[in-house]
């Protein structure tokens, strides 16, 4: 037990507590994977309920999957610059 609390002592034996590392924020491989994730998501959902409403409607040409896609992109890309940090 005195080993470990001399080890703390020792400024080269404690854990760095940089910006990369803190508990408090993710880090930045989390937050992009989960922005990337939340992007696919909405994408996959609007690009189905469109496919689903060119069945219902029977239609030839996918329109609906068409403009219900492109506006996923378009919102996806939207929410995305939104929530990126300010350069200052």
């Amino acid at each position: 037990m005195e080993e470990d609390k001399n080890e703390w002592k020792n400024p080269e034996n404690k854990p760095s507590l940089s910006k990369g590392n803190s508990r408090k924020t993710p880090s930045n491989f989390i937050r992009y994977s989960g922005m990337a994730m939340q992007m696919l998501g909405t994408i996959l959902v609007f690009t189905y309920a469109g496919y689903k409403l060119d069945q219902w409607q029977m239609n030839k040409t996918p329109v609906w999957t068409l403009v219900l896609s492109l506006n996923s992109i378009a919102a996806s890309l939207y929410l995305l610059i939104r929530s990126m940090p300010k350069v200052k």
